[in-house]
């Protein structure tokens, strides 16, 4: 295939992405060689009508699957040293939402999204939510914000017949107690979040006297992106609420490449991406049964940003064997970027490994709260615990420096030490604009626009303020004292 044999890339004679994905829910899952390949020439083309991809894939040809491995790869960098624009491959009268991701790692980078494309990443949510679907309640507290989650999942709900709670997790007027009186007064099934979400929702319900397992009867799942869940997390929020925990992998600039199963592994969506798994080092493809690689996607059918080859810098081994869910597409474990990987002498150790050996342990005392500082020394594990006097310390730094092969130092706290209790169950008050306050009758005497639109002492009191300088006090003391001593 060359530019001559198709076209101008994004022209009218193309066929839109859906012509890919419409139809049963058997035809989207079809995913033979011969259909992939179609897909594949489409996108290819299409990308030829982004600036940056213009010169890049001049001349070259995909004539099978294999060819793709001769065009070049696509990195976040390029993403980030072009503007927005330069990945734009359709007109833009055609684009229904740009977004950004959170930019964590350095400057954001964007996503351009048309209808079609949007189409495609609902189908996804759709099956990742199915048996959540007509009449289920469903909080949304993904952020309303620049990152793709949350208005995916809000139309995928809507489109499913579900009840939308919309309930930004950025916003000061839905605070962690005003997401529980929801969750018990409205019968919410399913919230859909960022995952330290439960975490916090549980340690609020705590300082509250509630237990969450109790007092959410009609809580049927969380459904989590933004972070990989190891197994022993996933298990201890399951352990904590007592309902299913369903993980999304993915980024904003290349879409959902991978959901969770019943069984709890990731599933790769093969029917919508070509993924190769390259070698960290020469980038040249491994063996499925290699260790670990770095994961390379190119989606498919992608009409405002394809992405060609793009290397996500994540690094993943594929689970052997097929999955007890009966899905044919490969099933991974995400360890993390590449860029994380911590190394500490001659040992090598991923963000999964680290965190699942801790959780893996502190599950035993009901606890998923902890906090890791690197230092010369080794690692410093700090834990909660609901009674710290009966968790041993040294038997956990014996065992996780066994673990992971690194010098590990336990120190075992209090609850409420590492998340910052006060701030959980108070949050400012936001209120509509005004530009009048009268001082006779008002109890709250305003004297400016801002103090009318946010009180930040709405619902702290005395107690609260001096259990804050206490801590205040605690962290800056146990900062020197690691800073000191390691």
């Amino acid at each position: 295939m060359t530019d001559s044999d198709t076209g101008n890339g994004g022209g009218d004679t193309l066929p839109p992405a859906r012509k890919y994905f419409s139809g049963t829910a058997g035809d989207r899952l079809a995913w033979d060689d011969a259909a992939r390949l179609d897909r594949l020439q489409y996108t290819v083309d299409q990308a030829r009508g982004a600036p940056v991809y213009k010169d890049r894939l001049q001349g070259l040809k995909v004539h099978t699957l294999e060819d793709l491995a001769s065009l070049p790869f696509t990195f976040k960098s390029d993403l980030k040293g072009h503007p927005a624009e330069a990945f734009l491959a359709c007109p833009k009268e055609k684009v229904w939402h740009f977004h950004e991701s959170f930019g964590t790692t350095g400057s954001p980078v964007p996503g351009w999204y048309s209808l079609d494309d949007i189409e495609v990443e609902i189908d996804v949510i759709d099956r990742w939510l199915a048996e959540f679907g007509p009449g289920k309640v469903v909080m949304n507290r993904y952020p309303y914000a620049f990152p793709v989650p949350a208005q995916l999942v809000e139309t995928a709900v809507r489109l499913m017949g579900g009840t939308l709670i919309p309930t930004s997790n950025m916003t000061y007027n839905v605070g962690f107690m005003r997401v529980l009186r929801l969750l018990e007064q409205r019968s919410v099934n399913v919230v859909t979040g960022m995952p330290l979400e439960a975490i916090l929702l549980k340690e609020t319900a705590l300082q509250l006297g509630m237990n969450v397992r109790d007092a959410f009867p009609s809580l049927e799942a969380f459904a989590f992106a933004g972070r990989i869940l190891t197994p022993s997390w996933k298990g201890s929020m399951e352990d904590d609420w007592g309902c299913t925990v369903r993980n999304l992998y993915g980024c904003t600039e290349g879409g959902p490449f991978a959901t969770s199963c019943e069984h709890g592994h990731l599933h790769l969506h093969e029917q919508f991406f070509v993924f190769e798994i390259v070698d960290p080092e020469t980038r040249q493809p491994l063996l499925e049964d290699a260790p670990v690689g770095t994961l390379v996607a190119t989606t498919l059918g992608r009409e405002a940003q394809p992405m060609i080859r793009y290397y996500t810098d994540d690094l993943v081994r594929v689970r052997p064997g097929p999955c007890p869910c009966g899905s044919p597409t490969r099933a991974i474990e995400v360890l993390g970027r590449a860029g994380d990987l911590i190394k500490f002498g001659s040992t090598e150790v991923t963000n999964f490994d680290l965190e699942e050996e801790i959780l893996q342990w502190t599950r035993e005392f009901q606890s998923n709260v902890f906090f890791v500082i690197i230092t010369s020394r080794g690692f410093l594990v700090r834990v909660e615990a609901r009674e710290p006097g009966k968790v041993s310390a040294s038997e956990g730094s014996r065992r996780l420096t066994d673990r992971l092969g690194v010098p590990v130092r336990v120190e075992v706290l209090p609850r409420g030490q590492l998340i910052n209790h006060v701030s959980l169950v108070t949050s400012p008050a936001v209120f509509k604009p005004r530009t009048v306050s009268d001082h006779r009758v008002e109890k709250r005497k305003v004297i400016n626009l801002s103090g009318g639109l946010i009180d930040w002492w709405a619902e702290v009191t005395v107690k609260h303020v001096l259990q804050l300088m206490v801590k205040g006090v605690r962290d800056f003391f146990a900062g020197w004292r690691i800073r000191l001593f390691g």
